[in-house]
C-alpha cells in the first residue's frame, strides 16, 4: 500500500535515490547526491518540510513532489497566494501514475491550506524558490517536454497549459559581437563593467542564488547613469555533466526610458565575448514564446530553441 507523508530528516539520501531511478530528462542534474540537495533545496531560508511529500511503499520510497512558493512583489518575503508544483518525480513501479496523481493531490492540499488563490505546476524565472541548477538549465522552465512523464502527471490533474517556455542556447566558439554604427556608437559612449559576485539586490535574490557564482555586466554612460544591466551564472556542477562550460543569462535590465536603443544586444554581445575569452562554450537562457521581442534579440545574436517547457495552472473552484 502506498503511504504519503511529509518530508522527514532521514529522507535526503532516499530522495537521492529517486532522483536517479526517476525519469526526469537529460535536463535533470545527474549523478544526484545528498549535497546538492542540501545546497539548492533543503538549505533554503523558506523551505517547509510539510511542502515536501514522499512516497512509501512499505519501507521503500518510490517518489517525491515539492509544493512552494515565490516572492511577492518587492520581493522581500515569500506570497503564498501563487503556490506551484515544482516537481513530481516517481521510480519505475507498477502504480507510477497513480503514485504521481497522489502525491500531486496532497501538494495541492498543502497550497491551498497556506493559502493559495492560484495553482501552478513547475517553475519558472518568478517561481525559483527551489531547483536552480539541479532541473531545467539556466533557470526553471516549467515542466520540459523531455519530462513527459511529469507532465503527464499535471495533465491528468486537471491543469492547462498557461505558458510556454523556450530553452535558447548559444554555442561561444568564434563568437565576436557584432559590428556596426549603433554599436560602435554605444562603445564610445559608455563603459561596461563586470562585477563577479555582485552585491544581491533583494532578499529573494539572495537566498535564490546563494551558493552559485553569479556575474553582472553594468553599462554606465560617462555620468555614471547606469543604462542597463545583465546577470549571469556559473552553471556548474550541472554543465559539467553535460560536458560543457555553460554560463546562464538569468536577468537583463535596461532602465525604462534607454529601451530599444540597442543596450540589451550590446550587453549580452559584449558579455558573451568576455565569457568567451574567460574559457565558457555555451551560453543558455529562458524566455516565454510569447516574449515575441526577446525571442528576436536573442535571435539575432545566434541562439537556437533546445528545448521547450510548460508551465502549467488549474482553476481552484
Amino acid at each position: 500500500m502506498i503511504e504519503i507523508r511529509c518530508f522527514r530528516n532521514n529522507d535526503p539520501p532516499r530522495l537521492a535515490d529517486v532522483w536517479r531511478s526517476a525519469d526526469l530528462g537529460p535536463a535533470a542534474m545527474q549523478p544526484m547526491t545528498f549535497a546538492l540537495l542540501e545546497s539548492g533545496v533543503f538549505s533554503k531560508p523558506y523551505f517547509d518540510r510539510e511542502g515536501l511529500l514522499v512516497a512509501m511503499d512499505g519501507e521503500r520510497t518510490v517518489g517525491f513532489a515539492h509544493a512552494a512558493f515565490g516572492p511577492n512583489k518587492d520581493h522581500s518575503a515569500i506570497d503564498t497566494r501563487v503556490g506551484t508544483t515544482l516537481l513530481v518525480a516517481v521510480v519505475p513501479h507498477e502504480e507510477e501514475a497513480k503514485i504521481g496523481d497522489a502525491l500531486l493531490s496532497r501538494c495541492e492540499e498543502y497550497l491551498r491550506r497556506r493559502g493559495a488563490e492560484v495553482l501552478l505546476g513547475g517553475g519558472s524565472a518568478d517561481k525559483r524558490s527551489f531547483y536552480l541548477g539541479l532541473y531545467g538549465g539556466s533557470d526553471l522552465p516549467g515542466i520540459l517536454d523531455s519530462s513527459l512523464a511529469m507532465q503527464d502527471v499535471f495533465r491528468r490533474g486537471g491543469y492547462h497549459e498557461a505558458e510556454r517556455i523556450a530553452v535558447l542556447r548559444r554555442r561561444l566558439a568564434g563568437f565576436r559581437p557584432p559590428v556596426n554604427r549603433l554599436q560602435l556608437a554605444i562603445r564610445r559612449n559608455t563603459v561596461l563593467r563586470v562585477i563577479d559576485e555582485p552585491t544581491r539586490r533583494t532578499w529573494w535574490e539572495a537566498a535564490t542564488t546563494t551558493g552559485i557564482a553569479l556575474r553582472r555586466y553594468e553599462l554606465h554612460n560617462h555620468a555614471e547613469e547606469l543604462l542597463g544591466s545583465a546577470s549571469f551564472w556559473d552553471m556548474q556542477p550541472l554543465a559539467g555533466a553535460w560536458g560543457v562550460v555553460a554560463a546562464g543569462l538569468m536577468r537583463i535590465d535596461v532602465q525604462g526610458g534607454r529601451r530599444r536603443e540597442g543596450f540589451a544586444h550590446y550587453l549580452i554581445a559584449e558579455a558573451m565575448h568576455d565569457l568567451e575569452q574567460e574559457g565558457v562554450t555555451l551560453v543558455e537562457t529562458h524566455t516565454s514564446q510569447g516574449n515575441t521581442a526577446a525571442l528576436k534579440l536573442f535571435g539575432k545574436l545566434g541562439f537556437e530553441p533546445a528545448e521547450h517547457g510548460t508551465l502549467f495552472e488549474k482553476s481552484i473552484d
